[in-house]
């Protein structure tokens, strides 16, 4: 399997864009948190959240190319899956962006569950740290989250299906919202919030 060494020398091939940059390194943290609540391994679990949007910057942010570039990348860089990145990792990467018509790996697995809500929900605390008067991840409080994701002018664009369906593996939705805010907040000075 990759180190996390090699996993960020990838990053630094192929993510040029800070705030991408910023939303893999939050969805590994908040990943790994979850991997030691739920007893998985922490270290596929932040690979996950890690590198799951390799390609983004690849495809030029083109959503009809992304995860489906992924591939390429692997075999660019001579990765392969089952030895280099996990089956279960792969297969969560690919499912994270289920809906692309030309992804066949659906959502089923407690890492694919996780990966997709996690990444999802970074961004989510991100807003809503920005809209704090300090902008600081540690003046959000699980409440007020759950009082954003009523409103629908609020960060219009996340898809708050996929958030929910944490409740998949096992974890209530504060709980979730608290585990995140948790690991953002001790990389806040990382991070920038």
């Amino acid at each position: 399997m990759l180190s996390r060494n090699e996993c960020i020398k990838l990053l630094d091939e192929y993510i040029h864009t800070p705030w991408l940059r910023l939303h893999m390194r939050e969805s590994e943290v908040i990943m790994i948190a979850l991997a030691k609540k739920l007893g998985e391994d922490a270290e596929r679990w932040g690979m996950a959240g890690l590198i799951h949007d390799l390609d983004f910057d690849y495809v030029e942010k083109d959503p009809k190319r992304h995860v489906i570039e992924f591939d390429n990348i692997l075999k660019i860089e001579g990765i392969e899956v089952g030895r280099d990145i996990p089956n279960d990792v792969y297969h969560a990467i690919k499912a994270h962006y289920a809906e692309h018509p030309l992804i066949t790996q659906k959502r089923e697995s407690k890492l694919d569950y996780a990966l997709s809500a996690s990444e999802t929900l970074s961004g989510f605390l991100v807003a809503c740290a920005l809209v704090q008067p300090d902008k600081k991840i540690n003046s959000v409080g699980v409440e007020s989250v759950m009082k954003k994701f009523k409103k629908k002018d609020f960060a219009k664009s996340i898809n708050r299906q996929l958030i929910f369906d944490i409740e998949k593996v096992e974890i209530s939705l504060d709980e979730f919202i608290q585990i995140s805010l948790k690991a953002l907040s001790d990389i806040s000075d990382e991070i920038g919030l």
